[in-house]
């Protein structure tokens, strides 16, 4: 089941067992937290769109984590004035898992917490850069050398230079 929900003046597309970031919502890690804002809901066979939100249907999630976002750098600059001005931000933003999507009777929840561990792990080694294998040497065959043509080198000898007061 997907559903399309709105907060913090975004509007994002879920599933169960998703992990998603979101602008800052009031809560703690281990948290639970619920979506009433649902602008769609999709099934395998049924497609629901609200007017301007579906009634009775629900997001519940579970905060991760309240983290900050990268650092972003605000630069404005007005030419030929000798003015510019540089400032910096980081969003504060909540890192949450989806548990369940409901709507009337139909609800689809995250699959059970082997499968939750299971779908970490393999984020992991997913993420993680795969070790390179050493492949047998190659040895290169020579190449042949031009033959370079030699050039003469001059060498100038140093001539002493007679000043007024040697003679």
């Amino acid at each position: 089941m997907l559903a399309i929900f709105k907060t913090g003046g975004k509007q994002y597309s879920v599933k169960a067992g998703q992990i998603l970031k979101i602008e800052k919502v009031l809560g703690k890690k281990g948290d639970s937290i619920s979506f009433n804002d649902v602008l769609a809901i999709s099934d395998a066979s049924n497609h629901t769109v609200g007017d301007p939100l579906v009634k009775g249907a629900s997001v519940e999630a579970t905060i991760l984590e309240q983290i900050r976002d990268k650092k972003i750098i605000v630069f404005k600059k007005r030419q030929r004035q000798n003015y510019r001005h540089t400032q910096g931000h980081r969003q504060y933003l909540t890192v949450l898992q989806i548990k369940s999507i409901a709507f009337g009777s139909k609800k689809s929840a995250t699959p059970d917490k082997n499968n939750d561990n299971l779908m970490k792990t393999a984020i992991k080694k997913k993420s993680a850069s795969p070790k390179k294998t050493a492949s047998p040497k190659k040895t290169a065959t020579p190449k042949k050398v031009a033959a370079t043509k030699k050039t003469k080198v001059v060498k100038k000898k140093l001539v002493k230079k007679k000043t007024l007061k040697d003679s």
